[in-house]
């Protein structure tokens, strides 16, 4: 791999501000809520594939849960703000203070009932005079309510107080708003986004948003570099849908479309002229060491900070998950490892041993099972000796725990995989591969102009990119060269 970003360790700090407020919750409520609370990432049986799919899955899961249901159609918005405002009586404040520690993206997004009023009042009139809405409006209501019922109405209460009136059900289409919608119009399509909060863990994409007032996360484009936003940055879950060349990324030292060096990239074929039994596969071995060479930025943000540190980076990467051909892994305890050493090597990281961060993740069957991340011990070298609160290691709870990057691992009979399960495959290009003779042991990190121009599958999953060696010459066919995020 030449080109990484290396993106697991992800808001660490924030995974531990949450666990005092679990400690006096305990008592007071029921422990599938505390779990439910707790768990970021749905499980593969309340996800789907698509938006229709997701719904489709989680309406089966809630004609299980109550014993009236409705569909969203047979519901009017002000019908689904009734049920709102006796489900807001209903929460526990507990439950989003959980989620708003960690910008959890089920958190009520107003702090009273009468601010939710508000809004619903003002969106009812924009709605009258724009019929064409009514149905994107009251969609949106179906979602957020149904969000509220389960994520923030403790489990009794849901199984007595609202087991005795018929609840909504999750609608399946996915409303598009124009392009060209301004004023009112736009405003309805922004509320209806923000109600759409389970799509982001529950569909096949599982993004979730990092900033609430630029869901789609879209870098505008600059008439000064026609077409960059879309190479330096394209989602999974962007309308239009990426093309082969979009996202394909490269170095960059900043913000701006300007502090970026796209890579070049020639179209060799559309997906749809790719069969799929002669397409490379997007996996990693199950056991490897890889080095790589790349750039990252410190603080975790959309597309921009206000303050950020960006470095080139030079890392070792040290993957343990053996399967061979056994869904629950070979090691003992099913255990995955994971661990990384990256150098940071911008001045401004020179005195901490040269930016030299170390980072380990463990995950065994067990805490796969139960949905547990596992732990992650984090060493900055150059603070290592200054006294126990600097952070020289720190031990927590890992954000994302193992990503499985080789073959498939089963977890209650449902495999998962990194990118052999969601990933898009985007078509077969033609790309300059960054720091071309680097070798291992040279000084710096690289020349990144220096490129070796490859045929390449390019696959996507998220905001994650991957490139994987098409040419059956070359030999490091069917291996992935290239990573971008």
């Amino acid at each position: 791999v030449r080109l990484s970003l290396c993106l697991w360790s992800l808001l660490a700090m924030k995974k531990a501000i949450v666990l005092s407020s679990l400690v006096s919750l305990a008592i007071a409520l029921d422990p599938r809520d505390l779990q439910r609370a707790k768990t970021k990432k749905p499980r593969a049986a309340w996800r789907g594939s698509q938006f229709d799919s997701m719904s489709n899955v989680l309406n089966g899961h809630m004609k299980k849960m109550f014993p009236q249901t409705k569909p969203c159609s047979q519901w009017s918005a002000e019908e689904l703000q009734a049920l709102q405002t006796q489900l807001y009586s209903f929460r526990h404040r507990g439950l989003d203070e959980i989620y708003a520690n960690v910008s959890d993206n089920r958190r009520m997004l107003h702090e009273s009932l009468e601010a939710h009023q508000e809004l619903w009042e003002r969106a009812n009139a924009k709605v009258s005079a724009l019929p064409h809405l009514r149905d994107m409006h009251r969609d949106g209501h179906c979602h957020e309510a149904v969000m509220w019922l389960v994520h923030h109405v403790p489990s009794a209460d849901q199984h007595s107080v609202f087991a005795r009136a018929p609840v909504p059900l999750l609608a399946t289409r996915r409303h598009k708003c124009s392009e060209s919608a301004t004023g009112d119009e736009a405003e309805v399509c922004r509320l209806y986004e923000h109600k759409l909060s389970c799509s982001d863990c529950h569909s096949g994409t599982g993004m979730i948003y990092q900033d609430w007032s630029d869901i789609p996360g879209v870098i505008p484009e600059d008439p000064k570099y026609p077409g960059r936003a879309r190479q330096r940055r394209c989602d999974q879950n962007y309308a239009p849908a990426c093309g082969p060349c979009e996202g394909v990324g490269g170095p960059y030292w900043g913000d701006a479309l300007k502090d970026f060096q796209p890579t070049n990239c020639e179209v060799v074929a559309l997906p749809d002229a790719v069969p799929e039994d002669e397409r490379t596969s997007p996996q990693f071995a199950e056991q490897f060491i890889v080095h790589q060479l790349g750039s990252d930025r410190l603080v975790r943000t959309q597309n921009a900070a206000k303050f950020a540190l960006y470095s080139q980076i030079r890392s070792t990467l040290w993957y343990d998950f053996p399967l061979g051909g056994e869904s629950e892994g070979l090691a003992e305890n099913g255990m995955a490892r994971l661990r990384h050493d990256t150098y940071y090597d911008d001045l401004g990281y020179k005195w901490l041993d040269n930016g030299l961060v170390s980072e380990i993740h463990l995950q065994n069957k067990a805490q796969r099972a139960a949905n547990i991340t596992g732990p992650m011990v984090s060493l900055i070298h150059g603070l290592l000796g200054w006294g126990k609160n600097m952070g020289g290691v720190t031990c927590l709870a890992d954000p994302v725990g193992v990503p499985v990057l080789g073959g498939t691992v089963d977890v209650h009979g449902v495999g998962h995989s990194s990118f052999l399960d969601g990933a898009d495959y985007l078509g077969r290009v033609k790309i300059g591969v960054e720091y071309d003779g680097f070798k291992l042991g040279d000084k710096g990190h690289g020349d990144m102009t220096k490129k070796r121009n490859m045929t390449v599958d390019h696959y996507m999953k998220w905001f994650l990119h991957v490139f994987v060696d098409a040419d059956k010459n070359s030999p490091t066919y069917n291996q992935p060269v290239r990573f971008y995020g």
